[in-house]
């Protein structure tokens, strides 16, 4: 039976990245893709990276006339009015995604990694109760293979880690229809030359947002919503009557979803790592990129790789710093936000123009920090410089009670998720009691939420 030291399942951008890292140290890495080659990564059509996450994660540079779509000076947030833009610093590049799949493929394999394509995960293999390699299918046949631990990069739909075993130590519950976003993308040409785009537009309200598509004339007209696609056209249509777009001809519409709940508890249990959306490490902004997933993966990268090199199975315990690295770094923005984001879906179009005029959440400060995947901090006197601008929209009639209660509670919220996060478990025998906790807070900020 063949043997290597980490399998990963999905070879997608998550996957890719994880397989170089590990495999550029020395290690014997198998990818299985479960798609065809010119099949992988097909939608959506254009991906946006930070330009500083290239650099930080060693990404593969995207080309001309290949897989660069466009490059983004910054960008611009508006009110639900079309008023009081914020100036947000997000540098970056967009990318095809079938073709930037294909590089980082290429990347991987440069390193040692090897991909099967049209491999289909089936299940795991145990020894003594443990995770020791998977079941795989391939031309109609079944394989077995050996690996020291199996990673589960295969997106939102976690083959994976779907098919662990109750209480093995990850969630295994597959994702709800209450943790997706229905997301459309359409692309549109201007009539006229001059609407060109060159920056990210954004209209957190809808939310809607603007971004260059990589053509000439040509933009991507982008909205979420939860519920449905159909909730989507009801926000796109919305949005149109509120905002004065350019004229326009749509070449072509994309759909898709997107991830809206907070990360795993935990990512790691016996020989396995559940990364990227299979393990929930998303954000829902259209301003976030591919490579919000990349702080996780290089850490994972970096404890694996020592493990590997120390020798023994990767325990749970073994691989424990994973958790305690990525909740103590950049899983309090992810926790944060998806804590806070509620705060903003119960207002009017004019309280949102109110708290936009008053910096109430939309301050460029907050804004450029999670865009560039940092926790806003509100210090004491912003705080009550706010709670005083709400006191005073409740007064003069312009926010609803409800609307300003909301508000606050939620933001709360956000404050309260970086606190609870900060003290997550040291080791593993405390996570099933702090688990408890957390699904109780997370329950009290979806009623909160609510009102």
């Amino acid at each position: 039976m063949e043997q290597f030291d980490v399998l990963i399942v999905g070879a997608a951008t998550a996957g890719s990245f994880l397989a170089r890292r590990l495999a550029e140290s020395g290690h014997r890495v198998l990818v299985l893709e479960q798609h065809p080659k010119e099949k992988l990564g097909r939608k959506p059509e254009v991906l946006r990276i930070a330009r500083a996450d290239i650099a930080r994660y060693a990404l593969p540079m995207p080309e001309e006339a290949d897989d660069l779509a466009y490059t983004c000076s910054g960008g611009s947030v508006f009110s639900a009015q079309n008023h009081y833009p914020k100036e947000i610093s997000c540098e970056s590049v967009g990318v095809y995604r079938f073709r930037y799949v294909a590089r980082m493929n290429a990347w991987a394999r440069a390193a040692g990694a090897e991909i099967r394509y049209q491999a289909s995960f089936v299940d795991f293999l145990y020894e003594g109760g443990k995770i020791a390699g998977v079941v795989y299918e391939q031309d109609g046949a079944r394989h077995e293979v050996r690996a020291k631990l199996v990673a589960d990069c295969s997106g939102a739909a976690a083959v994976a880690r779907t098919k662990l075993p109750d209480g093995y130590g990850v969630e295994n519950a597959p994702t709800a229809p209450d943790d997706l976003l229905y997301v459309t993308l359409r692309h549109v040409v201007y009539h006229e030359p001059e609407h060109s785009v060159s920056r990210m537009r954004g209209w957190p309200y809808y939310p809607a947002w603007v971004a260059p598509e990589g053509r000439v004339d040509c933009a991507i007209l982008g909205t979420w919503a939860s519920g449905s696609f159909d909730e989507g056209e009801r926000v796109f249509a919305a949005f149109q009557r509120a905002v004065r777009l350019p004229r326009y001809t749509t070449l072509c519409t994309e759909r898709g979803t997107l991830l809206n709940r907070h990360p795993l508890h935990s990512f790691v249990a016996d020989g396995f790592l559940a990364s990227s959306d299979a393990a929930y490490v998303a954000v829902s902004s259209s301003l976030a990129g591919f490579s919000v997933c990349m702080p996780q993966l290089a850490i994972a990268a970096e404890e694996i790789g020592r493990l590997l090199n120390e020798g023994g199975y990767l325990s749970r315990a073994r691989l424990w710093n994973i958790n305690t690295r990525f909740f103590s770094e950049q899983g309090l923005v992810l926790v944060a936000r998806n804590a806070m984001q509620p705060a903003l879906l119960y207002t009017t179009a004019s309280e949102d123009d109110f708290f936009f005029r008053h910096n109430l959440f939309y301050s460029e400060q907050t804004l450029t920090a999670l865009s560039q995947g940092a926790v806003p901090v509100f210090s004491a006197k912003e705080t009550l410089r706010n709670a005083l601008a709400l006191l005073g929209g409740v007064l003069t009639g312009k926010v609803r009670v409800a609307a300003a209660g909301w508000f606050l509670r939620n933001v709360q919220n956000g404050m309260r998720a970086v606190r609870f996060y900060a003290d997550y478990p040291a080791g593993e025998a405390d996570l099933d009691a702090w688990g408890s906790r957390a699904e109780a807070f997370w329950k009290k900020c979806r009623k909160t939420a609510r009102g």
